[in-house]
């Protein structure tokens, strides 16, 4: 027995099940929802070492490329590209190391000196915090009661991490759970770059192989914008955020102040953040320098200022240009959602997924307007706004004088034109038309047909 298929029918049977479906999962959703939430922990923990392995291959990525680059322009044209491939893999692996290690056997330590210095010494730093509002607050009690009992409540809780700070040194099992998934991922990113064109190429032929050709493209083109605009942005955030912690650190050293490492690590890794990172270190350093060395916050203050417009106005759009193409005003937009969100993690991440969002919009609408064969340049529907809109007719209402210059006819005279109106096509009742001659060979009249079948 042979079975015949329905397109139209399956498709229909198809979308059925996607809504039962989806019924079901809202429904789970709100019923079982801690159970779905400890599932999805439990996956992400599982797939935690991959996640690892694509962001280390990310960043090690552009220097593996720049090592092939280098080897083919200076060198020559490698016989075996394998070789060279593994050669330029560990070469970025090295550096990479490098780059880490250089960070925890120099800053982490340091970092932790200060940290424990501060806490051992906040007492004295609490008394010098206490004479130095007593001259600045010395009319205004209220205000100097309220700030020491804040110093006071911070120096408990710092009293309290200390020994969390200490328990995660001493090896936590939260610390041993992020080295296990960065050590994996680390592998994980070893294999990604080794194999990065051949699992670039398997994944063009799912796309092309479940999409239409046209789809097919228009996810390819998505996909390389996207690897353009976040590789751009956090290659190029990672080396201008290095220099401005380097040339925080120097200069805070060239002018005395304490805790000058720890204060540029800060500096430096909030400078990651766009446009509100340098302000987000500005916090946490001043209040430091406050509890230590308070009369050299304003200094400070005034040098993480200048140093934030160097960074903005000639360190970053040397470094950046136009790596994301998302306006000032979008950018802040992207933090504010995305950190409101999701936190650090958000304002890392929005400023390129919005970039990305506004460059799909862009090139949409750029595509309909030439389309309708429209100009696409915002200039033009800048100065020319009131071109765009086709001016409304309104008819101006009749002024007195032309209401009494028009000659309007009374009722009765239309009424006496319209009786005495010809008529188009006059008929003389006397002369009634003549009826038209039957001819022979025309044929009979329904009524003459009995007639004639009697004849017969």
């Amino acid at each position: 027995m042979k079975l015949y298929t329905n397109k139209k029918y399956n498709t229909i049977a198809l979308y059925a099940i996607l809504v039962i479906a989806i019924n079901v999962f809202i429904v789970l959703a709100v019923f079982k929802l801690n159970a779905i939430l400890n599932i999805l922990s439990k996956i992400m923990s599982v797939l935690m070492p991959i996640f690892w392995g694509l962001a280390i291959a990310f960043l090690m990525n552009p220097i593996m490329v720049t090592t092939e680059k280098v080897y083919i322009r200076y060198v020559r044209k490698p016989k075996r590209p394998t070789v060279l491939r593994a050669v330029s893999v560990i070469v970025s692996s090295a550096v990479f190391l490098g780059i880490i290690a250089g960070v925890i056997a120099v800053v982490i330590p340091e970092l932790i000196n200060s940290f424990n210095e501060i806490i051992n010494n906040f007492s004295t730093f609490v008394n010098k915090g206490e004479r130095w509002l007593d001259k600045l607050l010395k009319n205004y009690p209220k205000a100097k009661d309220f700030t020491m009992d804040k110093l006071l409540e911070f120096g408990t809780d710092l009293t309290k991490v200390q020994p969390m700070l200490e328990n995660i040194l001493n090896g936590a099992w939260s610390f041993v759970n992020v080295l296990y998934d960065f050590v994996l991922g680390f592998i994980v990113s070893i294999y990604l770059l080794l194999s990065k064109e051949k699992l670039i190429a398997q994944t063009k032929k799912i796309i092309f192989a479940n999409f239409r050709r046209s789809n097919a493209e228009k996810i390819l083109r998505f996909g390389s914008e996207a690897n353009q605009i976040f590789s751009g942005f956090f290659t190029g955030k990672i080396i201008d955020s290095i220099i401005i912690g380097f040339l925080c650190f120097v200069g805070l050293t060239i002018f005395n102040m304490p805790y000058n490492l720890l204060i540029a690590v800060i500096v430096g890794f909030t400078n990651i953040i766009p446009f509100f990172g340098p302000f987000i270190g500005a916090v946490p350093s001043a209040f430091l320098m406050l509890i230590v060395e308070p009369r050299k916050v304003i200094w400070l203050l005034l040098f993480i200022f200048l140093l934030q417009q160097f960074d903005g106005n000639v360190l970053g759009p040397k470094i950046l240009g136009d790596s994301t193409g998302l306006p000032a005003i979008w950018v802040m937009i992207s933090i504010f959602i995305s950190g409101g969100l999701f936190g650090f993690v958000g304002m890392l991440l929005g400023v390129p997924v919005f970039a990305l969002i506004y460059r799909v919009v862009r090139d949409s609408v750029e595509t309909k307007l030439k389309r309708k064969k429209m100009p696409t340049d915002t200039r033009y529907y800048i100065e020319n706004d009131k071109k765009l809109l086709t001016p409304s007719e309104r008819k101006k209402p009749l002024t007195l004088e032309e209401l009494e210059a028009m000659d309007i006819p009374a009722a009765d005279e239309i009424n006496e034109a319209v009786d005495n109106e010809p008529e188009i096509f006059p008929v003389n009742e006397a002369e009634e038309p003549e009826p038209e001659a039957v001819s022979e060979t025309s044929e009979p009249l329904p009524e003459q047909l009995p007639e004639q079948l009697l004849e017969q």
